[in-house]
């Protein structure tokens, strides 16, 4: 009896395979067939994976942290040219700095805050110059990490537009990132009670978790409406909005969590003198690179939507070119000429 050359179609897999038995499915493939939103999180977790998330994050870290040292020495030249022309407020804040840091350390930020005003033309230059040029840097680098998560092509069509849009959207970036850190400093600090006490509420029972909750509800809200900005703007090329929507809420969430807990390691290494002395650039670094990292995983999300992949351009290979020479048979003995 001839053996059968025909395709046993029960045990054939979409590839035209035929195999002896189905493959059974791993635990983590079952959980993803069982739920969506499953699979979401690790269709999220492949794309920082392998596009590099964790290298991008602390890529942006390190931007961010160059980009601080400018903006400050812009803070100390604007302030400088405040107080040459104020001298009564210059006088309160040179008391409340000797009488607050005592006598030695007072001397010494008074001398760096006389140092501040007699050279504010050229901090202030100075720091304008390099917090321009950091301050690119790390919007560009910013930008190349969201879209890289995209899969879309990282580099600007045109060099001059491509540098005058990240400026524009860098001052958006800080003036929403403030705005967010504001909140919650005035929600975690004395000045909500200051407040009520003068409004004449802060004796009503219960006053005090109430405006935690309006606090917390309005950073969160602020903190929403950074990430939707980021999700969207930041990515080159067109993005689905109801997709950036919603890792626009991871992102708020994991960055209030972060604003709440630094706020307790800030207060509590400003403390005692060691933490003073190193706690507040480590403190900045982490928290930096945790608002970031979860940036990263906000746009992950955000870009493995099933909204996201429909508009992902297939990844095809270019197509094959075959050059084939007339004597190439001849030589080998295949045609006669």
């Amino acid at each position: 009896m001839a053996t059968s050359t025909r395709p046993d179609t029960a045990n054939t897999d979409r590839y035209g395979i035929e195999r002896v038995a189905e493959d059974d499915p791993g635990f983590v493939d079952k959980l993803r067939a069982k739920w969506g939103w499953f699979d979401h999180v690790m269709r999220m977790q492949e794309r920082y994976a392998g596009e590099g998330g964790n290298h991008f994050s602390a890529g942006v870290t390190y931007f961010s942290v160059l980009s601080i040292f400018p903006i400050l020495m812009m803070v100390f030249g604007v302030l400088g040219f405040v107080l040459a022309g104020n001298q009564e407020l210059l006088g309160t804040i040179s008391d409340q700095l000797t009488e607050s840091a005592g006598d030695d350390m007072g001397a010494t930020l008074n001398g760096i805050l006389d140092t501040a005003i007699e050279q504010r033309k050229s901090v202030l230059s100075i720091g304008f110059l390099t917090a321009l040029w950091s301050g690119l840097t790390w919007m560009s680098n910013l930008r190349m990490a969201i879209t890289a998560l995209w899969k879309r092509p990282m580099k600007a069509d045109n060099f001059v537009t491509g540098k005058l849009r990240d400026l524009v959207r860098l001052l958006g970036l800080l003036a929403m990132i403030f705005v967010t850190f504001a909140i919650t400093a005035v929600g975690s600090s004395g000045l909500t009670a200051v407040i009520l006490d003068k409004i004449g509420l802060g004796g009503v029972p219960g006053i005090g978790v109430v405006s935690f909750l309006v606090a917390l509800a309005l950073g969160l809200l602020a903190n929403w409406v950074l990430f939707f900005w980021m999700l969207t703007a930041l990515p080159r090329g067109e993005v689905p909005l109801g997709s950036t929507a919603k890792g626009a809420i991871i992102g708020a969430i994991g960055l209030e969590l972060v604003k709440q807990l630094g706020s307790v390691f800030f207060s509590n290494a400003l403390s005692n003198p060691a933490g003073a002395a190193f706690g507040p650039i480590i403190g900045v670094m982490v928290v930096l690179y945790l608002v970031w990292r979860i940036t990263m995983y906000s746009s992950a999300w955000a870009a493995t939507t099933e909204a996201a992949l429909e508009m992902q351009p297939v990844d095809a290979p270019p197509p094959a070119i075959i050059n084939i020479r007339g004597d190439a048979g001849v030589r080998r003995g295949l045609l006669r000429r």
